[in-house]
């Protein structure tokens, strides 16, 4: 399917669940251990609505809100919960073929693009141009140049960007690097091999790895085998061994961070929805189960502190999340049950 009919149907299903009310049940009783989830409604193209696409990418603003990215549709929403853009393009490839965002500017955004080769660009979101970075070729049989990008991130003006590079059968290395934003220059923090059978729910794309970086410039790997923290520079800080078909991290400033991957655990942690459609609720509701009964992702939501490793009771397998203000966002769902989550721990609320 071509990336503006999808783009279209996308803003066709938007406006379909966009013409029921957002209701509200009963007010839950929120406890002072409780984390709360809250559906986040936005302004679609026809309407407003908190039940919708699922969103496949998050990048904090900044400034409290988040950019949402699902296909070649970015929506922008702010601290209050406010829609302020819902940016479109007269090219209907400018965001094709997947890809990740992170948020250089308020205007800004670094995103990662595969439609006819994988390639680094920048784009205004004001005008919708955009300035691609140098790519690097295939050089050799042991270098593939930009073979295929990963997730990224961006931290005092640089990317870090996840890069994929082909070695023996069954294998590829991943490879972390730091990318200059003006010219392109990169530097090679960290690399490591990835099993092909690692995550065979994600054959025949090459395994996820999943990054995020504190406000001190650690950063947080996700992987189907491991959760990996490195110092800025790149040097191992620590490494715990998971399996994970699709793995997910997001940390706060902090570095207190959130990992999806593995089977569920035992907590007596709560978790309470508040506000919110019906349809919502209901997903979000599936998602206490880890089940594939219930839902097509199954990894299991952890939290760490750096002490250790709390399994949290909610929202499995989640498609992406990232901490803006004082929560996390976490996107669930796929075409036509997906849901934006505001996740608040309970030290988190006023």
């Amino acid at each position: 399917m071509r990336s503006g009919t999808r783009g279209r149907r996308m803003l066709r299903l938007l406006g379909l669940v966009a013409v029921g009310a957002l209701v509200a049940g009963c007010a839950p009783q929120v406890g002072p251990d409780d984390w709360t989830l809250e559906p986040i409604p936005f302004q679609s193209a026809v309407g407003r609505t908190d039940f919708a696409f699922g969103m496949q990418g998050l990048a904090a603003d900044g400034s409290g809100g988040f950019w949402a990215r699902s296909g070649e549709t970015l929506l922008h929403v702010g601290v209050d919960g406010e829609t302020l853009a819902m940016p479109r393009s007269e090219d209907d490839d400018l965001l094709a073929g997947g890809g990740t965002i992170a948020v250089l500017s308020g205007t800004d955004l670094v995103v990662t693009r595969n439609e006819r080769a994988p390639v680094l660009s920048v784009i205004d979101t004001t005008t919708m141009t955009v300035r691609d970075l140098p790519r690097e070729p295939a050089v050799s049989n042991d270098d593939f140049g930009d073979f295929a990008f990963g997730d990224i991130a961006v931290h005092d003006g640089d990317a870090i960007v996840v890069r994929y590079q082909p070695r023996s059968t069954g294998y590829l290395d991943y490879q972390l690097l730091r990318v200059d934003l003006d010219d392109g220059a990169r530097t090679l923090l960290y690399s490591a091999p990835l099993s092909l059978d690692d995550a065979p729910d994600t054959f025949p794309g090459v395994p996820p790895v999943d990054l995020d970086v504190d406000a001190e410039g650690r950063i947080y790997l996700a992987t189907p085998s491991a959760r990996i923290v490195l110092d800025a520079e790149g040097s191992e800080l620590s490494a715990h061994e998971q399996a994970a078909d699709h793995p997910r991290v997001a940390v706060g400033p902090d570095g207190t961070a959130l990992w999806w991957g593995g089977e569920p655990e035992e907590s007596n942690v709560r978790g309470v929805t508040v506000g919110g459609s019906s349809e919502a609720r209901e997903a979000i509701a599936r998602r206490e189960s880890c089940a594939k009964a219930e839902v097509f992702r199954t990894d299991a939501l952890s939290l760490s502190d750096g002490e250790a490793q709390h399994p949290l009771p909610f929202l499995c397998g989640a498609n992406a999340a990232v901490w803006t203000g004082d929560s996390w966002v976490v996107a669930i769902g796929g075409e036509g049950d997906g849901v934006l989550v505001r996740l608040t721990p309970p030290d988190a609320r006023d």
